[in-house]
């Protein structure tokens, strides 16, 4: 998850999200009261402070205020104090936990309880960078370490160290890569709308230009085509005498499908019934530098990397070891010991014929979407896999969750004989 709490919120779904509809208030009292009270006196601010201009985010904060007073009312219940710009850890500890047990039983119970701890955390970033916390910088990391603990995000869980990139050379390095001026220029191209079919998808007289935005060549298929043809070149700059594959949807074009499906994922962009319309927030992304683009900037990568590795069928096996086994790398070339491109993968010996056969098939499996990312400048491929220090937070954010990893079962890392060491 992101460190700012708009991003937080929104990825967790807070319009309309779980612990809504249905939640237990806190009992009328003095202190649920008291809580509305601090609540209101801050919301205009937390409010102007988390909509980002994308569609909804105005409701979302006011979602999230309504379980953070719910939350705020059993912490008044335990201490006297008239406002809540200093937490205490323990008493808040406690205050969500019987937020929780309010709504004990139901069936989206831990939704609801990890909604109000990302509420809460939303609400206390929004104190600390605004400056409105009144405790002291020990209380502030203590609540902020309580509740990343409580949503997972503890240092237990750290594959990798995210380096400290300023904000200014962040936004650079973002912005030189190859994915992000494919996807301004496709952003440009869809302009203030584009039409849609039913399924959300361009129209077969718009691929081609679309997928020229991201250097793919691709164009969709006529009548005369004849039969269907596969895939589509993903290298813009391929010989200008092979013949420009045919398909019969953008989702043919696996490149063009992911980015599309990162927009929509990002809110860059709404797909609607009749046409894709890019949001408020597709200006932040293509904003000079601010710390807000940068916000834009690394959760599109993050979704980019998430719909490109982690789209897989969870039905078919050998997907997921694909998958698995693609994100073991990236994680260890987003480390400070990256691995050594040659020993990635190579059957360790006394492998049988069968053995050495199934590794290859990963082996180039694997290596086709590794080499499709670095063409998006999202890793080097040399003597080594290493991924740019500035999107090595994209890599923790989205393959370091341990959902991520019990799905790809990579808990314990498996040895994919990563060695790391020189030759």
């Amino acid at each position: 998850m992101s460190k700012n709490g708009r991003n937080r919120n929104k990825r967790k779904g807070a319009a309309g999200g779980p612990g809504l509809a249905g939640r237990g208030s806190s009992p009328a009292s003095l202190s649920s009261f008291r809580a509305g009270r601090a609540v209101d006196s801050l919301a205009p601010a937390f409010v102007r402070w988390f909509d980002d201009g994308t569609p909804g985010a105005a409701s979302a904060a006011l979602d999230c205020l309504a379980v953070v007073e719910s939350v705020m009312g059993r912490y008044m219940d335990r201490v006297a104090a008239a406002d809540l710009t200093s937490l205490d850890p323990a008493i808040l500890a406690d205050a969500l936990a019987a937020d929780l047990a309010a709504v004990a039983g139901d069936d989206d119970e831990d939704d609801r309880g990890e909604f109000a701890i990302v509420a809460v955390h939303g609400f206390v970033d929004f104190l600390a960078e605004t400056d409105r916390w009144s405790g002291s910088a020990d209380q502030l990391a203590e609540v902020l370490d309580l509740l990343n603990a409580l949503l997972g995000e503890t240092d237990d869980w750290r594959l990798v160290d995210v380096p400290v990139i300023s904000d200014e050379d962040a936004v650079k390095a973002f912005s030189e890569l190859p994915l992000i001026q494919r996807t301004t220029a496709l952003l440009q191209w869809i302009g203030d709308a584009k039409p849609v079919t039913a399924t959300g998808a361009l129209r077969t007289k718009d691929i081609e230009a679309a997928a020229g935005c991201l250097g793919v060549k691709a164009r969709g298929a006529s009548k005369q085509d004849g039969a269907r043809q596969a895939g589509a070149t993903q290298d813009g700059n391929g010989a200008s005498e092979k013949p420009v594959p045919a398909v019969r949807s953008m989702y043919e074009v696996p490149l063009l499908a992911q980015v599309w499906e990162a927009l929509a994922g990002t809110e860059l962009i709404k797909v609607g019934p009749t046409k894709a319309v890019p949001s408020q927030a597709a200006a932040v992304f293509q904003a000079r530098a601010t710390s807000d683009r940068l916000e834009e900037l690394a959760f599109f990568v993050e979704q980019f990397l998430s719909v490109s590795v982690l789209g897989y069928d969870a039905e078919q096996p050998w997907e997921v070891l694909v998958a698995a086994t693609v994100a073991s790398i990236l994680l260890a070339a987003a480390s400070e010991d990256p691995p050594r491109t040659d020993a990635v993968l190579d059957p360790r010996t006394g492998a049988s014929p069968e053995e050495k056969a199934t590794v290859e098939s990963l082996k180039t499996a694997a290596m086709g979407q590794l080499e499709a990312l670095a063409g998006q400048g999202i890793l080097t491929i040399d003597t080594h896999f290493r991924v740019p220090p500035a999107l090595v937070r994209c890599i923790a954010a989205i393959y370091e969750d341990p959902s991520v990893l019990e799905d790809l079962g990579l808990l314990d890392l498996p040895d994919f004989d990563l060695d790391s060491e020189d030759a």
